[in-house]
């Protein structure tokens, strides 16, 4: 899976347009005062303006090598990194990751993929920043929802086998959509996952999609 656009909601989003071009250095472009978009380099995160507030958790896949220097790059900003069980990077069996908090609240992720065949380096640019690589999705029923994402709308899960009640990995290690039980914590905080409203445009297999999310409702575009 591919992930070709992010759209998310975003109560402040003048704040969150310093944050990700100023602070951060993310090539943005501000087309209207409701609509912010901040560039990777193979695909865009979307926020647009709206009253209701959200927490999102999603990830930026970096170059596999550049995680510590990209904590120094975050830590010389004055954006503290969110530790888990006393450490500030977390370790998969697909890469490791640190966290840290927009202006939104929403939790925000730097991983390294090494299985992707992207260079590996030291070095940590924001303008090197991959793309969006996952989304989480709260919802009440995740099996029920991993299941039509995957065999409705095409999104192939890199094990099916191990979606469970609390936890499905629908997508593989270039894009994924993270289905969890409402009220399960996003990790490394206390912070309980709650139904989110956004949209994403994918590819898989050569086929693009334009779904939406809204009261734990899949929208087709």
């Amino acid at each position: 899976m591919e992930i070709k656009k992010l759209t998310l909601f975003s109560n402040n989003i003048d704040e969150q347009e310093q944050f990700y071009g100023s602070t951060l250095g993310f090539p943005i472009e501000r087309t209207n005062e409701k609509i912010l978009k901040v560039k990777t380099n193979e695909n865009i995160l979307i926020f647009e303006s709206s009253k209701k507030k959200f927490c999102y958790h999603f990830a930026f896949l970096i170059n596999t090598g550049s995680l510590e220097s990209a904590m120094d790059f975050l830590k010389k900003r004055d954006i503290a990194l969110l530790p888990y069980q006393g450490s500030e990077v977390i370790h998969f069996n697909s890469g490791r990751s640190i966290y840290f908090f927009d202006k939104d609240g929403n939790i925000a992720e730097f991983i390294e993929r090494p299985s992707l065949p992207y260079k590996k380096t030291k070095d940590f640019s924001i303008k090197n920043v991959i793309k969006i690589n996952e989304i989480g999705l709260p919802i009440k029923d995740t099996i029920k929802m991993a299941i039509y994402l995957s065999k409705d709308l095409g999104i192939t899960p890199i094990n099916k086998d191990e979606f469970s009640d609390s936890f499905c990995w629908v997508g593989d290690f270039n894009g994924v959509i993270i289905v969890v039980k409402e009220g399960r914590n996003w990790l490394p905080t206390n912070i309980p996952g709650t139904a989110n409203d956004f949209k994403i445009s994918y590819s898989e297999k050569g086929i693009e999609k334009n779904i939406g999310f809204k009261n734990n409702l899949v929208q087709v575009f």
